[in-house]
């Protein structure tokens, strides 16, 4: 081309270019170290280098760049004429002639002809100082963080890049930055096969309905461990239609650790819950369950959710509550443990034995109990067991009425409560008449009967609370509560009707028998050896007066 033509087309491109705020140029594929076919003027006002200059000797202005961002450049422009890439952009530093620096980035196209040889090299400059200024001041702040913050951009074909990204990347992701902003997909990769498609789904949900990003996984450190990352970023839709995401990362590998540790904690104890065969419940301080183990079917026949809110006091008997009640919250206030047993009503109505264990939760901030944790176990069987033993032990199997050592033991508790709250007392001591007889005309078998007809005849004929005692091999005793002597005379004697009507059937015989009572009425203070003794005195006349009568004795001081 003449020389006038040419520069003829540079004054043309200078007039075209001149309200561009980039500045322009064009060089062979050797870039700056080839052949500079155009740049514009303002390059002179943009870095101070006379274009001329730059023509004559277009290496100088590689020799301005910093060596890093010099070889980073010639790196990457290598590589993406190996890729047979179309476009790149650089960013690199330029040191002035003062010693000021400037920062530029380098938007390159590259031409290639029908052969695919790159036949001119079209680049864009731009000064980005004040942003790199603002970029470094942004890395200097979100150095401070624990975590990253980044911009995230997915274009409408499903390109996922990363614009923009801190330096604590390096911290968290053991990549840096720069190879993050190359190569997002190196960093995607890294994240967990089984968190891939959760990561990938919330970035898409988020993508269409623009909705924050929230997720956790797991990425595998370049340096061979694992770590938990939780993200959350903001979207923002762009005019060529990606979506960009502003957004932070941060490692709490930490947290999740304690969080999955607490979680399989509680599944183990949960196990434990289920399948221990006790009862276990958590009451406040007020008493209501907060908490029933599913074995409370097993042992009361609820379902936990029955019990919920209700109070322990509910599931005993009225006679027994305020006692366990008192003594629950009087322990618990202490902060001691409490172990009892006590009566629960089942749902079915009737009552068990429960053997529990009390623990109190003494809160360190007010110094009062909370919560009280009961673990209850079953223990009828055993109970009910117990209870025949010590019936057995105190009761008199034959006729049913207590052995003398028991009765004694129930009289003295009587007289204690009479001498404490004063009530009257009596005692009424009897015996069959001429037993010996019957033993030796029938046996003793028929004897063993007669014996049992009269202790069935008493405990039918007797209240609940009076106190009914074999003292000898025929002789009986009754010790009634509240009774005065007239009273208690009422009762003996219809007893001796009862006794003296009823007959008693032996191997087709017919025996019939008669039984004389003795009766005396407690004085104020008297013992009980002197109260047996006058009933006895009386039981003693009613047989010297000819047997089958009732006999009231005489007052100690008669």
């Amino acid at each position: 081309m003449p020389s006038s033509m040419l520069q003829q087309s540079t004054h043309q491109l200078d007039e075209l270019l001149q309200a561009s705020p980039a500045v322009i140029y064009a060089t062979d594929a050797a870039w700056w170290r080839g052949r500079l076919h155009y740049i514009c003027l303002e390059i002179e006002t943009l870095t101070g280098l006379d274009r001329e200059a730059l023509y004559a000797r277009p290496e100088s202005w590689l020799e301005l760049l910093t060596p890093g961002s010099r070889q980073s450049a010639l790196t990457r422009l290598a590589r993406a004429i190996d890729d047979n890439s179309d476009r790149l952009s650089l960013d690199y530093t330029l040191q002035k002639g003062d010693g000021a620096l400037r920062h530029f980035q380098d938007d390159i196209v590259i031409h290639r002809n029908q052969h695919g040889e790159i036949v001119e090299l079209v680049g864009s400059l731009t000064d980005v100082t004040k942003r790199q200024s603002l970029l470094e001041r942004f890395e200097d702040l979100s150095d401070q963080l624990p975590g990253t913050l980044y911009q995230c951009r997915l274009t409408p074909d499903g390109q996922l890049s990363f614009p923009l990204v801190s330096a604590g990347v390096q911290r968290l992701f053991g990549m840096s930055p720069t190879r993050i902003v190359e190569d997002p997909q190196e960093a995607i990769g890294r994240v967990h096969p089984d968190d891939a498609d959760t990561l990938w789904r919330n970035i898409h949900r988020s993508a269409t309905r623009l909705n924050v990003w929230r997720c956790e996984f797991r990425y595998r450190h370049p340096r061979g461990h694992q770590l938990w990352v939780s993200g959350h970023a903001t979207p923002q839709r762009e005019e060529d239609g990606s979506i960009l995401w502003h957004g932070f990362c941060e490692d709490i590998t930490l947290r999740k650790q304690a969080q999955l540790a607490l979680t399989e904690s509680e599944r183990r104890y949960r196990f434990i819950i289920e399948h221990v065969s006790d009862l276990i419940m958590l009451f406040d301080d007020e008493g209501a369950c907060r908490f029933a183990s599913p074995s409370v079917q097993e042992v009361l026949g609820y379902v936990p959710d029955d019990l919920y809110g209700r109070s322990l006091i509910e599931l005993l008997p009225p006679d027994d509550a305020p006692r366990v009640q008192r003594r629950l919250h009087e322990a618990s206030r202490q902060g001691k443990n409490l172990q009892l047993e006590l009566r629960a009503r089942h749902c079915h109505g009737h009552y068990i034995w429960l053997e529990i264990s009390c623990s109190p939760y003494i809160s360190p901030l007010t110094n009062r109990y909370e919560w009280i944790l009961g673990v209850m176990r079953d223990v009828t069987t055993r109970k009910l067991r117990e209870m025949k033993l010590h019936e057995m032990s105190t009761t008199d199997s034959l006729t049913g009425a207590l052995n003398r050592g028991a009765f004694l033991e129930c009289v003295k508790t009587e007289i204690d409560a009479s001498d404490a709250m004063p009530s009257r007392l009596s005692l009424v001591i009897f015996d069959i008449d001429n037993f010996k007889k019957i033993n030796d005309t029938w046996g003793h078998a028929a004897g063993d009967l007669v014996l049992a007809s009269l202790g069935d005849i008493c405990r039918s004929t007797l209240r609940a609370h009076d106190i009914f005692g074999r003292i000898g091999g025929e002789e009986f005793a009754l010790v009634l509560g509240g009774q005065s002597l007239n009273e208690a005379a009422k009762l003996a004697e219809r007893l001796r009707q009862k006794f003296e009507n009823v007959r008693v059937e032996f191997y087709g015989q017919w025996l019939n028998f008669t039984v004389s009572f003795g009766i005396a009425e407690r004085q104020e203070q008297e013992s009980l050896e002197a109260l047996m003794h006058r009933a006895d005195m009386g039981l003693y006349a009613a047989k010297h007066q000819g047997r089958n009568r009732v006999n009231q004795a005489l007052c100690k001081d008669t």
